[in-house]
């Protein structure tokens, strides 16, 4: 197997060499024997003694000299020094750290063999320079927990600290939820006299509530109906209190003006009590309208109305005044009658040239002055015998007023009347025709 220190320590020793010291090799050169010269059994001993030594010393400086370049810790036989090698260089690659330690027993082997000769010749001659022989150790190392890692640059594995993260410890206190304020208006445009109900919709309506509506008036209900009674723009703000929390909402109500008209009434003709026909008005604006309505279903427009009253009973009246920003105003009055209008016809007349009661017509045609058609009908024999549209044309009792008597008998009257005076407008009875 190709050791990485094997391949060090042999290109170590291939580039040394031993500094020359004339002083050493000439007190060496001395205590050799002379050329030529027998020596004897101890000279003997210590030349081969020497000449080992010097193999031994390049071979121990060199290997020194390799370790001492590693950042290892080299101690002296007096004194141990300790380094610390940095962890991330430290290899865990075990069969390398094997072989390592194989090749660091064997020069500590080689270091005692050189220290034992130099004991040996110190002993047979003091005088010999011996130099210090260094020892080496193993280094002594500083551990962190580390973690295998592998870099992709080499086959060797390098230890790296494990990251590690605090755990974070939980929290037991309960953050509450912010309280919010806030309502809806039933109308952001609203007219003078309408009702505006707010709607709360804070987060907890539970909540103290406090509303201010912007024209000087407060209240502290959770849902309030409020009433503007003048025009303007008004802001309504409410501030809600919970658990020291305070919040506002605030919306902006547009008020607009409203018609105040005036409703008058008075009948259409003075003195017939019996005849309810009315003339209304009111008072508008340039920019108001008037719409009139009546119990019996009739309508009109108009600053002006005239209508006629024909049920029994109470009957009413009412105008609206609106004007154009949809803001109206209504107005209604009751009437009574005890029984139903018939346009106060008779029963029956008598056509016998005595003068008296000689001509049929509805009395209230001639004095409404409205504009109608009536007709004759013989329900013998389901003909028209008269048609007029002229309330001084009454009917004399003959066939068209022509002159041609009729038999005495019960005819059908019909009148229906041309205005929109009243919403039935169709008017019939019975007349009895006697000589």
């Amino acid at each position: 197997m190709n050791n990485p220190l094997d391949n060090k320590i042999k290109e170590s020793l291939e580039n040394f060499e031993m500094p020359y010291d004339a002083g050493a090799w000439a007190e060496l050169a001395q205590q050799l024997p002379a050329a030529g010269t027998a020596t004897s059994a101890g000279g003997s001993q210590i030349g081969w003694k020497a000449a080992a030594l010097v193999a031994v010393l390049a071979t121990t400086i060199a290997t020194a000299w390799y370790f001492t370049n590693t950042d290892k810790t080299v101690i002296t036989e007096d004194v141990a020094i300790e380094q610390t090698v940095p962890a991330e260089e430290v290899n865990v690659v075990n069969s390398e750290e094997t072989e390592t330690v194989n090749q660091e027993t064997s020069t500590q082997k080689a270091i005692t063999e050189v220290k034992a000769h130099v004991a040996d010749a110190k002993a047979t001659n003091t005088n010999a320079v011996v130099p210090v022989v260094k020892e080496e150790t193993q280094p002594v190392v500083k551990t962190e927990n580390v973690v295998a890692t592998t870099d992709n640059n080499s086959n060797l594995t390098t230890d790296k600290k494990e990251p590690t993260t605090p755990e974070k410890e939980p929290s037991n206190e309960v953050t509450a939820k912010p309280f919010v304020a806030k309502f809806l208006a039933s109308t952001l445009i609203a007219c003078v006299g309408d009702d505006v109900s707010f709607i709360n919709e804070s987060s907890d309506k539970s909540a103290s509530m406090r509303w201010d509506f912007g024209d000087g008036t407060t209240e502290v209900e959770s849902n309030p109906v409020h009433n503007y009674v003048n025009e303007g723009t008004y802001t309504v703000r409410l501030v809600g209190s919970k658990n020291n929390q305070t919040a506002e909402h605030t919306v902006t109500v547009n008020v607009n003006p409203t018609p105040t008209p005036i409703f008058s009434a008075e009948r259409k003709l003075n003195g017939y009590v019996a005849i309810p026909l009315y003339k209304f008005a009111t008072a508008v604006q340039p920019s108001e309208t008037a719409i009139w309505s009546f119990s019996d279903g009739a309508k009109a427009v108009g600053n002006s109305v005239v209508h006629l009253f024909r049920e029994a009973g109470t009957s009413t009246a009412s105008v609206t005044v609106s004007n154009n920003y949809g803001c109206s105003t209504t107005m209604s009055e009751s009437y009574d009658a005890l029984k139903e209008f018939d346009l106060l016809a008779p029963t029956s007349f008598t056509p016998n040239g005595d003068g008296l009661n000689e001509n049929f017509i509805p009395e209230a045609l001639p004095e409404m002055g409205i504009a109608f058609e009536m007709s004759i009908l013989d329900p013998k024999t389901n003909e028209v015998v008269y048609r007029t549209s002229n309330a001084l044309d009454a009917w004399n009792g003959t066939r068209n007023n022509s002159g041609q008597k009729l038999d005495e008998g019960i005819y059908i009257w019909t009148v229906v009347l041309k205005e929109n005076v009243v919403n039935n407008k169709v008017f019939n009875g019975k007349i009895t025709l006697s000589r």
